[in-house]
Order: C-alpha cells, then structure tokens, then sequence
C-alpha cells in the first residue's frame, strides 16, 4: 500500500494510503521510521508502526502517573492495565523505563518508607504490608525496613499513644477499656506486640485496681 498523503496536526501524523485507509501515528513514529509520501508499505509493516505508536501511547501515559509521584512497578503495571494496553507493550514500557532508572522499587520502597514511619508515624509491620501490596520483593523491603532504627519506631509509637491516650482519657472510659483501646490502636498502626507493650508501659500506668 502505498502513502498518498502525509499531514501533521500537532504531535501525530495523518496518513492518508492509496487503498483510502487513514493511519494516525504519533510524529516520533514516523520520524523514526524515516517515512515518507510515495513509501510502500506492507500490512506487516504496518502492524509494526502500529504497535510502535501503542508503546508511545502507554509510555506517555506511564510518565503522566510517574509524574505525579513515584511507583512500584506493580503499580504501574495494573495502573496502565486498567487502561486495557496491550500486556505486551506495558511489559516492554516498564522495561525500558526501569532500563532508563525511571523506575526502581529500592528508591519507591525507600521513599515510600521515609514518609510512613517519619511523617505518618506507621509502624514497620504496616509499612511491611503496604510495601508488599505495592508488589516491593520481600528482599528489598526487609533492606529498607533494616535502616530504621528500633528507636524510631518507639518514639513514633510513644507520640501516637500519647496523642491516644489523650482522646481516650477525655471519654469517661475505665482503664481496662483505655488499655485495651492503645494496644488495638497501635497493632492497627502496625507496631508490634513487644513495642507495643512497652509503650503502653511508658504512657499508661494504672494501678492494679484501677484494671480491675
């Protein structure tokens, strides 16, 4: 088939073949391709220049999601799966991407880490979790989790039994209800048993009676 006519609008390129079909192809595509009014083109290169402009389509949609905040490559993955692109051309994407460093589960599970356990006070089971769901290798999360200190995680833990302690003395509650409420409270934080005994421990100290 060969191409009639050649116009740009904006970043795509129309081409008109002379069977009458229409192909749209991005203006990368058909620079790459070096292609020209007068070309001949076959339907195999025509599904190859077809695809090519399916990978810049997902490309530039990965780099609309990345640009509003750095992914996990799983997140990415079922992000631009949603989309319903080809698996295919979002596995070859995300390649290149990851190739190029735009991608790298140790920095995402790392930032990711920073702004949990220093800004939102979570503990590390949680932030275990959360890392996890995001499709983080169970190696890199341990890593990362290695660099937080034990102390940060206690007085993280520490600040938000006070800030607990806090609403719940202000209710009227008994102490055995007080007591039972941090320990929830902190597991639902994601700290762990032993932590969290020592925290209630620190913050909260009723008396044998006033347990009972």
């Amino acid at each position: 088939m060969k191409i009639e006519s050649v116009a740009k609008i904006k970043n795509n390129v129309k081409m008109i073949l002379d069977n009458g079909a229409k192909l749209f192809l991005r203006y990368e595509v058909f620079l790459k391709n070096a292609l020209r009014k007068g070309d001949d083109l076959t339907e195999e290169e025509i599904s190859k220049l077809i695809r090519q402009n399916q990978f810049y389509f997902v490309k530039e949609s990965a780099f609309r999601f990345l640009g509003l905040r750095i992914h996990s490559e799983k997140e990415l993955e079922r992000k631009l799966s949603a989309k319903k692109y080809d698996k295919e051309i979002i596995h070859s994407v995300i390649k290149e991407l990851k190739d190029n460093h735009y991608l790298d589960d140790e920095q995402f599970a790392r930032e990711f880490t920073e702004e949990k356990i220093n800004k939102k006070a979570f503990g590390p089971n949680k932030v275990k979790a959360e890392l996890k769901a995001r499709g983080v290798s169970q190696e890199i999360i341990n890593s990362v989790l290695e660099v937080k200190s034990s102390e940060v995680d206690f007085e993280n833990a520490v600040m938000l039994a006070e800030k607990k302690l806090s609403s719940l003395m202000s209710r009227n509650l008994d102490k055995k209800k007080i007591n039972q409420r941090l320990y929830a409270y902190l597991l639902a934080k994601g700290f762990g048993y032993d932590l969290i005994k020592q925290v209630v421990e620190k913050v909260f100290q009723p008396t044998d009676e006033e347990m009972e």
